[in-house]
């Protein structure tokens, strides 16, 4: 375990993002970096600052093909000190995609930020929003600026664009912007003395060719077939790091074989970046990546979603599931949202509020992948690239057919009953079902899963959308990990009484049918024999902890997090005395106090109270919990004046995690503990919560 644990350390150090990761969705302003190297960047900043200062300007459009960089830029634009001095009434920033969820969520978005209300708004229509945001900003007398990033057509830019005498906005297209209103910056390809430092830095480590063992000549020639474009240096080159002289030559060979790169053929860049796939160590890793493109594009990916795939589909270990994630941020095929120092879970197998995100080139890399030379039904991938109003035509003329997928992604509008086709997986062991409307009926099909291990279904839309369809799960009896993300669900007991093999549950529900918990107290746990773990997160109005939770003799981890009215945990906690190794009551301001059962859990090694202000203090037989090695209550007990003197019999306890106004507390016990490492906690403040 020792060996485990500096190998975790290890990992702690890797992540680059900052904060806890609340929340999910489209990257924010909070969550925007520069990259680790950066590359001419300062002078086409000073460019686009420069035009975007002129008086007469409003609104600027930042073009060029994917790849090429444009978020980048926006990013450091908005970082920019003259940027923040100027626009002093606020900074917006969002992401549209090529097809967006809905304009009107995220003209919502744009209200909330402006309005700078904690609450939500919602509207009729995009029409009404228009005119209430556009209200709003005349009366603003500070200048405003808006980024819309990742712009794919007029139709969406016209719905979004907001007129105003204060407010300017910035967008990053891929498409010429025809109106004469806009101001055009033309991001062009990096010259060959910036491509030439971006690519040695991700092969080499520095900003320039080694002088010994690489062939000058050789690492000149990779470059160049790279074309400029930042993506692909960084991709390419970070896939090159280590390797010998016949992977360069090899690499040259086939990236002078592809398509020219350019807007009109971005297949160039997709061949260019095939090589970093077929470079990856072996098919675990290649199917890991793959998997990245089961979600939508431009979206924070849940690190918990990926790996309830990677574990309970493919069989792969939680730590080899871990190794992959970083080797494929290595290689620059991801990244992480998050900074995983602020994550000391991870140690105790938790990725509850982890977050990757994936350029969306290297999206449609991994789609591209799946269904190159094959035909719908023999795919053993079968993945909607992006929502539409139904299944695709190709799928519905192979109905007749039984498909071989066994990975499956479907990414539709509202559905009823009668509008799913008849369809047969019989090997499908994942499938991730992603909708926006007012209603869902889960699709018949599912009962033909008998193999199925993961269901992970989500509701993208901003609206309170009931599931229906429920029966199907009686059909489910070999289901390992349910994941039910902003839905509305009846009673689940009616419906779960078969899954006598589910392994973990992820909810994050708006509102119970029954008005009761969300569906959350539920009967049918005493049936969930074998139930390891719960991850309970952004539930509305959730109070108190069921007590029919605390009977589940085998819960290992129990996660509640971001649950703002939760101000009670049930004394039957001390129920999980023989199971319960991992606990974790993040965000959850509301919760008054510990339960004094909580001192029974003599497995429990790691318990997270962070964000959590308004407990008071800590149960005076705290110090019965002598498996604890980790204590994480940053930003929380602020109220708490002494830790009980029972602490000082926590001789497993070895790290606390808090303020600097608990410290103290801790160091005067700390003598009497020999192994005890008290950390202050960076002082980061994420209110992307505030969004969701």
């Amino acid at each position: 375990m020792s060996i485990m644990r500096k190998h975790i350390e290890e990992i702690r150090g890797r992540g680059r993002g900052r904060g806890r990761g609340k929340g999910n969705g489209a990257p924010s302003l909070q969550t925007l970096r520069l990259p680790t190297h950066q590359v001419g960047l300062d002078a086409r900043v000073k460019e686009l600052k420069d035009l975007l200062f002129k008086d007469d300007v409003k609104k600027v459009a930042i073009t060029a093909m994917g790849g090429s960089g444009k978020t980048t830029l926006a990013a450091a634009l908005l970082k920019d000190s003259e940027v923040k001095d100027r626009f002093v009434g606020g900074i917006i920033f969002e992401t549209v995609s090529q097809n967006p969820t809905s304009i009107k969520k995220i003209l919502e978005s744009m209200w909330k930020k402006i309005s700078k209300s904690q609450r939500s708004k919602k509207f009729g229509d995009v029409a009404d929003a228009r005119i209430q945001i556009e209200e709003m900003l005349q009366e603003k007398t500070q200048p405003i600026l808006v980024v819309l990033d990742d712009v794919w057509s007029q139709h969406d830019l016209d719905q979004l664009l907001l007129e105003a005498p204060e407010c300017k906005t910035v967008v990053t297209t891929r498409f010429r912007i025809k109106s004469c209103f806009y101001s055009r910056y033309d991001l062009h390809l990096l010259d060959k003395e910036d491509a030439l430092s971006l690519f040695c830095f991700w092969a080499f480590g520095v900003d320039h060719i080694p002088e010994t063992e690489y062939d000058k000549t050789l690492v000149e020639q990779v470059v160049a077939e790279c074309r400029g474009l930042p993506l692909a240096l960084k991709v390419i080159g970070s896939y090159l790091n280590g390797q010998p002289e016949v992977a360069w030559i090899s690499a040259r060979n086939k990236l002078s074989e592809a398509e020219t790169i350019s807007d009109e053929h971005e297949g160039g860049l997709l061949q260019r970046m095939e090589m970093s796939f077929t470079g990856l160590k072996n098919d675990e890793q290649r199917q890991c990546f793959l998997d990245l493109g089961l979600f939508p594009e431009d979206e924070k990916i849940p690190v918990d979603s990926l790996f309830d795939i990677w574990i309970h589909a493919h069989n792969i270990k939680w730590f080899d599931a871990f190794d992959i994630l970083l080797e494929l941020e290595k290689r620059n095929l991801l990244d992480l949202v998050n900074d995983l120092r602020n994550h000391p879970g991870i140690t105790y197998g938790s990725t509850s509020e982890l977050y990757v995100v994936q350029h969306d080139v290297l999206r449609d890399l991994a789609i591209y992948l799946t269904a190159k030379n094959e035909p719908v039904y023999t795919r053993k991938m079968l993945i909607m690239p992006r929502k539409e109003d139904c299944i695709p035509e190709s799928w519905k003329d192979n109905s007749h057919q039984q498909f071989a997928a066994e990975i499956i992604s479907i990414h539709t509008g509202s559905r009823n009953e009668n509008q799913w086709p008849e369809m047969k997986f019989p090997e499908a062991r994942a499938i991730v079902l992603i909708f926006t409307g007012n209603e869902y009926f889960l699709p018949p099909f599912l009962q033909t899963m008998a193999e199925l291990k993961v269901l992970i279904i989500i509701n993208q839309g901003s609206v309170d959308t009931k599931l229906k369809g429920m029966t199907v799960f009686t059909s489910l009896a070999q289901l390992k990990s349910v994941r039910l993300v902003r839905l509305t669900v009846p009673p689940l007991e009616t419906y779960f009484r078969s899954l006598e093999n589910l392994k973990k549950l992820s909810l994050s529900l708006r509102k119970g049918d029954d008005e009761s918990n969300h569906g959350l107290d539920i009967e049918v746990c005493s049936n969930l024999s074998g139930l390891e773990e719960i991850n309970i997160d952004h539930c509305r109005d959730i109070k108190e902890l069921p007590a029919t939770v605390c009977n589940l003799t085998s819960l290992e981890k129990l996660t509640i997090t971001n649950c703002h009215d939760l101000n009670k945990l049930s004394e039957e906690l001390g129920n999980l005395a023989g199971s319960l190794v991992t606990l974790i009551l993040g965000s959850c301001p509301a919760l008054q106090a510990l339960p004094n059962s909580i001192c029974e859990l003599e497995k429990l090694q790691f318990l997270d109270i962070s964000h959590c202000g308004c407990i008071k203090t800590l149960p005076h037989k705290f110090g019965k919990l002598q498996s604890l090695k980790e204590l994480d209550m940053r930003e929380t007990c602020l109220k708490v004046n002494e830790v009980p003197p029972s602490a000082r019999k926590l001789k497993s306890l070895s790290r606390v995690i808090c303020n600097e106004e608990n410290k103290n507390l801790w160091e005067s016990i700390k003598v009497s503990m020999s192994n005890l490492k008290v950390e202050i906690a960076d002082h980061c403040y994420n209110l992307e919560w505030l969004e969701k």
